[in-house]
């Protein structure tokens, strides 16, 4: 997973997302985690919300190859 930011205004960015080698673009709120971004706003419910803290593992999914707590991570950060 990869992704490309640009701000669309104050309170939203628009990214491209790269999940599974396909490209998805999305304008999300600055806030938005990226677990958020893969279940509500591309529909891909594999990667669980469990604790929502980063303790349980629920969440992680690999971003460049590297595992990431996606409950813990902004969506944004990975541009």
């Amino acid at each position: 997973m990869m992704a490309g930011v640009t701000t669309a205004d104050d309170f939203s960015s628009e990214l491209t997302l790269v999940v599974n080698g396909t490209s998805h673009r999305l304008r999300l709120d600055h806030r938005t985690t990226l677990l958020d971004a893969l279940r509500e706003h591309l529909g891909l419910t594999g990667t669980k919300k469990g604790c929502d803290h980063g303790q349980c593992g629920a969440c992680t999914v690999l971003v460049n190859g590297r595992r990431e707590l996606s409950c813990l991570s902004l969506a944004i950060a990975h541009g």
